[in-house]
């Protein structure tokens, strides 16, 4: 019996214990979200996205419970 070939892709994304809170076109962008929402005392990290066609896709990522908040803060910070 052999085993079926695993792919390399991820079929979703999974960041443990955080969610994805914002996508951003650059590593850059992804820290000043990241930075701004840290300054509203959220924690938050960055990460690459898994997608395709779009290799440089960073994601902000926080813990669950602070989720709604930081979609807040974005919401009020964007234009």
């Amino acid at each position: 019996m052999t085993w079926p070939e695993r792919s390399q892709a991820p079929d979703t994304e999974d960041y443990g214990l955080l969610v994805a809170a914002a996508t951003a076109a650059s590593a850059t962008t992804a820290h000043a979200v990241r930075d701004l929402l840290r300054y509203h005392g959220i924690r938050a990290t960055t990460g690459p996205a898994h997608t395709t066609g779009h290799p440089d896709r960073h994601r902000v990522l926080v813990f669950p419970e602070d989720a709604v908040r930081a979609y807040e803060i974005l919401v009020d910070n964007t234009v």
